[in-house]
Protein backbone atom coordinates (compact mmCIF):
# COMPACT_ATOMS: atom_id res chain seq x y z
CA UNK A 1 0.00 0.00 0.00
CA UNK A 2 2.92 2.53 0.81
CA UNK A 3 4.30 2.15 -2.73
CA UNK A 4 2.45 4.72 -4.69
CA UNK A 5 3.23 7.45 -1.54
CA UNK A 6 6.68 6.92 -2.21
CA UNK A 7 5.95 9.25 -5.34
CA UNK A 8 4.37 12.00 -3.61
CA UNK A 9 6.42 14.48 -1.48
CA UNK A 10 6.15 14.51 2.65
CA UNK A 11 7.13 16.97 5.47
CA UNK A 12 9.79 15.56 7.10
CA UNK A 13 10.43 18.33 9.29
CA UNK A 14 11.06 21.86 9.97
CA UNK A 15 13.45 23.98 8.32
CA UNK A 16 14.88 25.20 11.43
CA UNK A 17 15.08 21.88 12.98
CA UNK A 18 17.18 20.75 10.43
CA UNK A 19 20.59 22.47 11.75
CA UNK A 20 24.53 21.18 11.75
CA UNK A 21 23.63 17.68 12.82
CA UNK A 22 22.42 15.03 10.82
CA UNK A 23 18.71 14.21 12.20
CA UNK A 24 16.88 10.68 11.96
CA UNK A 25 12.99 9.74 10.95
CA UNK A 26 11.14 7.43 9.18
CA UNK A 27 8.92 7.82 6.32
CA UNK A 28 6.66 5.08 5.06
CA UNK A 29 8.54 2.74 7.61
CA UNK A 30 11.69 4.05 5.58
CA UNK A 31 14.18 4.88 7.86
CA UNK A 32 15.87 8.73 6.75
CA UNK A 33 18.60 10.55 7.82
CA UNK A 34 18.58 14.59 7.01
CA UNK A 35 21.68 16.60 6.94
CA UNK A 36 22.54 19.81 5.38
CA UNK A 37 25.64 19.87 3.21
CA UNK A 38 28.51 22.85 3.25
CA UNK A 39 26.09 25.47 1.48
CA UNK A 40 23.67 24.83 3.70
CA UNK A 41 20.75 22.57 1.36
CA UNK A 42 19.07 19.79 2.86
CA UNK A 43 19.61 16.37 1.83
CA UNK A 44 17.66 12.66 2.77
CA UNK A 45 19.12 9.21 2.35
CA UNK A 46 18.71 6.10 3.89
CA UNK A 47 19.25 6.28 7.03
CA UNK A 48 21.40 2.60 7.37
CA UNK A 49 25.30 2.24 6.88
CA UNK A 50 26.12 -0.46 3.96
CA UNK A 51 28.51 -2.05 6.43
CA UNK A 52 27.06 -2.78 9.14
CA UNK A 53 23.79 -1.06 9.24
CA UNK A 54 24.22 1.58 11.54
CA UNK A 55 22.19 4.61 11.96
CA UNK A 56 24.11 7.31 10.03
CA UNK A 57 21.78 9.88 12.24
CA UNK A 58 23.79 9.37 14.70
CA UNK A 59 26.93 10.32 13.25
CA UNK A 60 28.25 13.59 11.75
CA UNK A 61 28.66 16.06 9.17
CA UNK A 62 32.23 16.90 7.77
CA UNK A 63 32.91 20.37 6.99
CA UNK A 64 32.72 19.60 3.31
CA UNK A 65 29.32 18.53 4.34
CA UNK A 66 29.35 15.04 3.65
CA UNK A 67 27.60 12.11 6.16
CA UNK A 68 30.24 10.60 8.23
CA UNK A 69 29.27 7.35 10.08
CA UNK A 70 29.33 7.25 14.21
CA UNK A 71 30.34 3.15 13.90
CA UNK A 72 33.59 3.00 11.10
CA UNK A 73 33.92 6.76 10.05
CA UNK A 74 32.93 5.83 6.44
CA UNK A 75 32.44 9.30 4.72
CA UNK A 76 29.41 9.66 1.99
CA UNK A 77 28.83 12.42 -0.16
CA UNK A 78 25.25 13.99 -1.30
CA UNK A 79 25.01 11.58 -3.88
CA UNK A 80 25.25 8.61 -1.54
CA UNK A 81 28.89 7.82 -2.47
CA UNK A 82 31.29 6.57 0.07
CA UNK A 83 34.27 8.89 -0.41
CA UNK A 84 36.38 8.06 2.38
CA UNK A 85 37.14 4.48 4.50
CA UNK A 86 39.79 5.27 7.56
CA UNK A 87 40.63 0.87 7.19
CA UNK A 88 41.65 1.40 4.10
CA UNK A 89 45.41 2.28 2.67
CA UNK A 90 44.71 5.60 0.50
CA UNK A 91 45.02 4.18 -2.69
CA UNK A 92 42.40 1.19 -2.13
CA UNK A 93 39.61 1.09 -4.14
CA UNK A 94 36.22 1.71 -3.01
CA UNK A 95 33.47 -1.08 -2.88
CA UNK A 96 30.82 -0.59 -5.21
CA UNK A 97 28.22 -1.12 -2.69
CA UNK A 98 29.97 1.07 -0.40
CA UNK A 99 26.47 3.11 -1.06
CA UNK A 100 23.50 4.85 0.64
CA UNK A 101 19.94 5.28 -1.48
CA UNK A 102 19.47 8.94 -1.74
CA UNK A 103 16.22 10.52 -1.76
CA UNK A 104 14.90 13.33 -3.06
CA UNK A 105 14.80 16.31 -0.85
CA UNK A 106 13.53 19.85 -1.26
CA UNK A 107 13.05 22.71 1.06
CA UNK A 108 10.00 24.79 0.82
CA UNK A 109 7.27 26.97 2.91
CA UNK A 110 9.88 26.38 6.31
CA UNK A 111 9.49 22.77 5.86
CA UNK A 112 11.77 19.89 5.02
CA UNK A 113 9.81 17.95 2.58
CA UNK A 114 11.17 13.71 0.85
CA UNK A 115 9.74 12.17 -1.80
CA UNK A 116 11.28 8.48 -1.33
CA UNK A 117 11.00 8.15 -5.30
CA UNK A 118 10.94 10.28 -8.85
CA UNK A 119 7.67 12.59 -7.76
CA UNK A 120 4.53 12.49 -10.11
CA UNK A 121 2.97 15.90 -8.07
CA UNK A 122 4.64 19.18 -7.17
CA UNK A 123 5.20 19.90 -3.32
CA UNK A 124 1.43 21.03 -2.19
CA UNK A 125 1.17 24.81 -2.47
CA UNK A 126 1.32 27.29 -0.05
CA UNK A 127 0.00 30.54 -1.64
CA UNK A 128 0.45 32.86 0.74
CA UNK A 129 3.95 32.27 1.82
CA UNK A 130 5.63 34.94 0.14
CA UNK A 131 2.86 37.72 0.68
CA UNK A 132 4.30 40.36 2.86
CA UNK A 133 0.64 41.03 3.75
CA UNK A 134 0.70 37.74 5.80
CA UNK A 135 2.60 36.50 9.32
CA UNK A 136 2.75 33.01 9.36
CA UNK A 137 3.25 31.12 12.71
CA UNK A 138 5.28 27.77 13.00
CA UNK A 139 3.05 25.67 15.06
CA UNK A 140 4.24 22.88 17.56
CA UNK A 141 4.54 19.70 15.50
CA UNK A 142 2.37 17.23 16.86
CA UNK A 143 2.64 13.07 16.78
CA UNK A 144 -0.53 11.02 16.94
CA UNK A 145 -0.79 6.91 16.91
CA UNK A 146 -2.67 7.22 13.78
CA UNK A 147 -2.53 6.88 10.31
CA UNK A 148 -2.13 10.19 8.36
CA UNK A 149 -5.78 9.58 6.43
CA UNK A 150 -7.37 10.01 9.96
CA UNK A 151 -5.39 13.33 10.75
CA UNK A 152 -6.45 14.34 7.59
CA UNK A 153 -10.18 13.64 7.63
CA UNK A 154 -10.49 14.92 11.39
CA UNK A 155 -9.19 18.35 9.75
CA UNK A 156 -12.15 17.87 7.02
CA UNK A 157 -14.89 16.82 9.57
CA UNK A 158 -17.14 19.94 9.70
CA UNK A 159 -19.55 17.94 11.80
CA UNK A 160 -17.34 18.13 15.01
CA UNK A 161 -16.29 21.82 15.25
CA UNK A 162 -19.28 23.18 17.09
CA UNK A 163 -19.49 19.76 19.69
CA UNK A 164 -15.57 18.93 20.18
CA UNK A 165 -14.20 22.93 19.71
CA UNK A 166 -17.20 24.47 21.37
CA UNK A 167 -16.55 27.95 21.72
CA UNK A 168 -13.18 27.88 19.56
CA UNK A 169 -14.78 26.61 15.83
CA UNK A 170 -17.95 26.64 16.99
CA UNK A 171 -20.90 26.37 19.07
CA UNK A 172 -22.61 23.35 20.72
CA UNK A 173 -26.23 25.15 19.53
CA UNK A 174 -25.50 25.30 16.21
CA UNK A 175 -24.21 22.16 14.67
CA UNK A 176 -26.42 21.71 11.48
CA UNK A 177 -23.75 21.37 8.64
CA UNK A 178 -24.27 24.43 6.40
CA UNK A 179 -24.46 23.17 2.69
CA UNK A 180 -21.59 22.23 0.77
CA UNK A 181 -20.44 20.82 -2.85
CA UNK A 182 -17.13 18.83 -3.23
CA UNK A 183 -14.68 19.23 -6.67
CA UNK A 184 -12.12 16.63 -7.38
CA UNK A 185 -10.23 17.69 -9.81
CA UNK A 186 -5.99 16.70 -10.69
CA UNK A 187 -4.88 15.55 -7.37
CA UNK A 188 -7.14 17.96 -5.17
CA UNK A 189 -10.20 18.05 -3.25
CA UNK A 190 -12.01 21.94 -3.61
CA UNK A 191 -15.04 22.51 -1.59
CA UNK A 192 -15.96 25.80 0.39
CA UNK A 193 -18.26 25.99 3.33
CA UNK A 194 -19.84 29.67 5.08
CA UNK A 195 -20.61 29.36 8.85
CA UNK A 196 -21.17 30.85 11.94
CA UNK A 197 -18.13 31.05 14.25
CA UNK A 198 -17.36 32.41 18.01
CA UNK A 199 -15.32 35.29 18.76
CA UNK A 200 -12.35 33.61 20.79
CA UNK A 201 -10.32 36.75 21.12
CA UNK A 202 -10.55 36.40 25.44
CA UNK A 203 -9.51 33.65 25.50
CA UNK A 204 -7.07 33.28 22.42
CA UNK A 205 -6.50 36.54 20.14
CA UNK A 206 -6.53 34.81 16.82
CA UNK A 207 -10.48 35.78 15.16
CA UNK A 208 -11.45 38.92 13.65
CA UNK A 209 -15.04 39.08 14.63
CA UNK A 210 -16.57 42.52 16.48
CA UNK A 211 -19.11 40.57 18.32
CA UNK A 212 -19.67 37.71 19.93
CA UNK A 213 -20.14 35.48 17.10
CA UNK A 214 -19.39 36.34 12.79
CA UNK A 215 -19.66 34.51 9.61
CA UNK A 216 -16.80 33.09 7.64
CA UNK A 217 -16.26 31.64 4.83
CA UNK A 218 -13.71 28.45 4.77
CA UNK A 219 -11.87 27.65 1.58
CA UNK A 220 -10.52 24.17 1.26
CA UNK A 221 -7.83 22.67 -1.64
CA UNK A 222 -7.02 19.27 -0.07
CA UNK A 223 -3.53 17.88 -1.99
CA UNK A 224 -3.58 14.88 -2.29
CA UNK A 225 -2.50 12.60 -0.39
CA UNK A 226 -1.93 14.55 3.02
CA UNK A 227 -1.99 18.25 2.70
CA UNK A 228 -4.20 21.12 3.17
CA UNK A 229 -4.76 24.70 2.81
CA UNK A 230 -7.49 26.61 4.53
CA UNK A 231 -8.28 29.97 3.98
CA UNK A 232 -10.83 31.82 6.06
CA UNK A 233 -12.70 34.85 5.44
CA UNK A 234 -14.21 37.12 8.34
CA UNK A 235 -17.02 39.02 6.52
CA UNK A 236 -16.91 41.35 9.21
CA UNK A 237 -13.52 42.89 8.40
CA UNK A 238 -12.91 41.40 5.12
CA UNK A 239 -9.48 40.02 6.87
CA UNK A 240 -8.28 36.35 6.63
CA UNK A 241 -6.46 34.03 8.56
CA UNK A 242 -5.00 30.98 6.34
CA UNK A 243 -3.84 27.56 7.81
CA UNK A 244 -1.24 25.19 5.97
CA UNK A 245 -1.55 21.76 7.18
CA UNK A 246 0.46 18.32 5.95
CA UNK A 247 1.01 15.38 7.70
CA UNK A 248 4.35 13.15 7.61
CA UNK A 249 3.40 9.23 7.59
CA UNK A 250 5.64 7.65 9.98
CA UNK A 251 3.84 4.28 9.21
CA UNK A 252 0.13 2.85 9.08
CA UNK A 253 -0.46 3.64 12.56
CA UNK A 254 1.71 6.72 13.13
CA UNK A 255 1.79 10.43 11.66
CA UNK A 256 2.92 13.69 12.77
CA UNK A 257 0.91 17.07 11.50
CA UNK A 258 2.89 20.47 10.83
CA UNK A 259 0.53 23.58 10.72
CA UNK A 260 0.51 26.96 10.38
CA UNK A 261 -1.50 29.49 11.02
CA UNK A 262 -1.52 32.50 9.20
CA UNK A 263 -3.11 35.54 9.27
CA UNK A 264 -3.28 39.39 7.31
CA UNK A 265 -4.47 41.41 10.46
CA UNK A 266 -3.12 42.28 13.70
CA UNK A 267 0.22 41.31 12.74
CA UNK A 268 1.49 42.73 15.98
CA UNK A 269 -0.65 40.30 17.86
CA UNK A 270 1.61 37.54 20.06
CA UNK A 271 2.48 35.02 18.09
CA UNK A 272 1.68 32.76 20.77
CA UNK A 273 -2.02 33.04 20.77
CA UNK A 274 -2.10 31.60 17.55
CA UNK A 275 0.42 28.34 18.44
CA UNK A 276 -1.32 28.06 21.34
CA UNK A 277 -4.96 28.07 19.95
CA UNK A 278 -3.98 25.73 17.29
CA UNK A 279 -2.32 23.54 20.50
CA UNK A 280 -5.55 23.22 22.35
CA UNK A 281 -7.32 22.39 19.51
CA UNK A 282 -5.00 19.20 18.22
CA UNK A 283 -5.24 17.95 22.02
CA UNK A 284 -8.81 17.86 21.63
CA UNK A 285 -8.81 15.84 18.80
CA UNK A 286 -6.16 13.33 19.90
CA UNK A 287 -7.71 11.09 22.04
CA UNK A 288 -10.21 10.84 19.64
CA UNK A 289 -8.74 10.31 16.34
CA UNK A 290 -6.54 7.61 18.80
CA UNK A 291 -9.34 5.28 19.38
CA UNK A 292 -10.80 5.31 15.75
CA UNK A 293 -10.56 1.95 14.13
CA UNK A 294 -8.73 0.78 12.09
CA UNK A 295 -5.72 2.86 12.73
CA UNK A 296 -5.70 4.33 8.78
CA UNK A 297 -9.06 5.22 6.81
CA UNK A 298 -10.93 2.52 5.26
CA UNK A 299 -11.50 3.01 2.02
CA UNK A 300 -13.96 1.29 1.53
CA UNK A 301 -17.08 2.68 1.82
CA UNK A 302 -19.29 0.38 3.16
CA UNK A 303 -16.32 -0.13 6.35
CA UNK A 304 -18.17 2.70 8.48
CA UNK A 305 -21.58 4.63 8.58
CA UNK A 306 -21.73 7.81 5.85
CA UNK A 307 -24.21 10.87 6.39
CA UNK A 308 -24.84 13.55 3.27
CA UNK A 309 -22.74 16.00 5.74
CA UNK A 310 -19.79 13.75 5.11
CA UNK A 311 -18.98 14.06 1.55
CA UNK A 312 -15.67 15.68 2.00
CA UNK A 313 -14.91 12.63 3.81
CA UNK A 314 -16.73 10.49 0.80
CA UNK A 315 -14.94 12.05 -1.74
CA UNK A 316 -11.27 12.25 0.04
CA UNK A 317 -11.66 8.22 0.88
CA UNK A 318 -12.72 7.58 -2.88
CA UNK A 319 -9.67 9.81 -3.77
CA UNK A 320 -7.64 8.14 -1.75
CA UNK A 321 -8.63 4.79 -3.02
CA UNK A 322 -7.84 5.32 -6.69
CA UNK A 323 -4.15 7.16 -5.93
CA UNK A 324 -3.51 3.62 -3.89
CA UNK A 325 -4.60 1.31 -6.72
Amino acid sequence: MNEPLRRYWHPVSWSADLEAHPVGTTLLEERVVLWRDAQGMPHAGMDQCPHRGTALSLGTVNDGGCLVCPYHGWTYDTAGTCTSMPQLAPDARMPERARVPIFHCAERSGLVWVCLEDPVADIPAFPEWDDPAYQHVACAAYTWQCGAGRMVENFTDFGHLGYLHDGLLGTSDDLIVPPHQVVTESGALYYDLTMTVPNTNEEFAVTDVTGERGLQTNTYVLTLPYSIHLACRYHDADTHRTLFFAVQPHSATEATGYCYQSRDFDLGADPRSFSEFQAVLAEQDRPIVESQAPKEIPLDLKDELQLPYDKVAIAYRRAMADLLK
